[in-house]
């Protein structure tokens, strides 16, 4: 009866670990960021730029480098690539592609936080409307000598959310 509940024990409840592979990357090139191999769910990611993939096939392997230097979150040894739901090493011209798809993320990042300061930061918002509100009346000033209608205060800051947009 002991050996029974013994195997009872071992079988049911003594819990199993069984590790799983999660990949973050880089939605707009595919780019592979991080590789963990402990079934870390990377639970503070930029989801508008990245996403996770848990256990992917792998066909070239994970090719992590210096194990455990870096906790759970290891160095990649090769230039990886998500590719419709499948990590691979990635070629020549993807690497190349990754410089230019990280600028555009990082311009549109610093896009969106500025668009977020000017609508929900109060202090920041009461100093730009003042600028806007000087700026509107010297370009008013302006526009009167040469016979032009008056631009307001509200077409100055829906023009400056679409310049924020543009990255010039």
């Amino acid at each position: 009866m002991k050996r029974i509940f013994l195997i009872f024990l071992v079988l049911f409840l003594v819990p199993t670990f069984s590790y799983g592979t999660t990949v973050l990357y880089r939605i707009s090139s595919g780019e592979v960021i991080s590789i963990s191999i402990s079934d870390d769910l990377f639970e503070e990611y930029d989801d508008e730029f990245r996403d996770v993939l848990t256990n992917p096939p792998l066909p070239d392997g994970t090719q992590l480098m210096s194990p455990g230097t870096y906790g759970s979150h290891r160095v990649l040894g090769y230039a990886k690539i998500v590719d419709n739901g499948t990590v691979r090493n990635a070629t020549q011209q993807e690497i190349d592609s990754f410089g230019a798809a990280f600028a555009d993320d990082q311009a549109q990042k610093e896009a969106n936080k500025a668009e977020e300061y000017l609508e929900n930061d109060p202090k920041f918002r009461r100093v730009m409307t003042a600028l806007m509100a000087i700026l509107v009346d010297e370009i008013n000033t302006l526009r009167s000598q040469h016979g032009l209608p008056d631009r307001t205060l509200s077409q100055l800051k829906n023009a400056i959310k679409n310049r924020i947009d543009k990255d010039d």
